[in-house]
């Protein structure tokens, strides 16, 4: 399609942007490398989601929030807008010099997430990374994101690590259900002590079953420390996971992990992660 003749019919006229049209076609897409190409393209379908009403912010505005981005590099106009085609979105109205989308962002900043990054404003495109983390920070009320979150945890097989953020304390939770495997006596062990430095007296921690704990009224400021610190503990659990239509419900062992001590009736090694196991009758 010549977007080019597109924008001379509009009766549209910008000469600094006539003068160099290259940096504005959708054809300078074409012209990135590969890994470059898939690397805008992967980042734009991660930020951004189908909608009705169209977006307040142009193609120039988004290139620059990609440019931003760790990984980002920079980009014409143009490439952002051959890329948003390859994504799939249509723009609104092609014969624009900038083009706008019906799209928004998949993950909306909170207030807290713009004073920390110094991007105050709705609109900031920022890629959710809690998959290189190996944690999610979510705000206490936004229950659609923790319900996402934990889907998405299930989906991949993976400990499901949340840190549930308030105004001034967090609430930080782990849970190996969604991987399939059960925290191990030394795991256990590691976790009481990570959960000692915040909470002494244990009123305010618990490790339950050997699949979940919880701590809660973490000052905000250590509460992703402390989350770091479970991923850490329950990347060490997963080396024998299996499915849910493996075992039945009643093969499933529960032991209850007291808060203080960890005296319990198992003989299982303690090397060994006390997965989800199917006992022979």
């Amino acid at each position: 399609m010549d977007y080019y003749a597109i924008y001379k019919a509009s009766g549209q006229r910008d000469e600094l942007a006539e003068m160099d049209w290259a940096a504005n076609d959708p054809a300078a897409f074409q012209r990135l490398t590969p890994q470059e190409q898939s690397a805008l393209v992967d980042w734009i379908r991660a930020v951004l989601a189908p909608a009705k009403t169209v977006f307040r912010r142009t193609s120039y505005g988004m290139k620059h929030d990609f440019e931003r981005e760790p990984d980002g590099f920079y980009i014409y106009n143009g490439a952002f807008k051959g890329a948003m085609l390859a994504a799939g979105f249509d723009p609104v109205d092609a014969s624009e010099l900038n083009w706008c989308f019906r799209v928004k962002p998949s993950h909306p900043l909170c207030r807290w997430e713009q004073v920390q990054r110094r991007q105050l404003g709705r609109k900031w495109l920022v890629r959710d990374r809690w998959r290189e983390k190996g944690y999610a920070v979510i705000e206490t009320t936004a229950r659609q994101r923790i319900m996402v979150h934990s889907r998405e945890c299930w989906a991949e097989r993976r400990p499901k690590v949340v840190v549930l953020r308030a105004r001034s304390t967090a609430q930080v939770i782990l849970d190996m259900g969604p991987a399939g495997c059960r925290l191990t006596r030394v795991a256990v062990a590691a976790l009481l002590a990570v959960f000692e430095e915040y909470d002494p007296e244990g009123r305010r921690s618990v490790v339950m079953n050997g699949q979940s704990a919880v701590i809660r009224r973490v000052p905000v400021w250590k509460a992703e420390e402390v989350a770091v610190a479970l991923v850490k503990i329950a990347d060490g659990c997963r080396s024998r996971t299996i499915t849910a239509a493996d075992a039945p419900h009643d093969s499933v062992p529960v032991v209850d992990w007291p808060r203080a001590g960890l005296e319990v009736a198992d003989d299982r090694s303690q090397d060994a992660c006390p997965a989800n196991t199917v006992t022979g009758e």
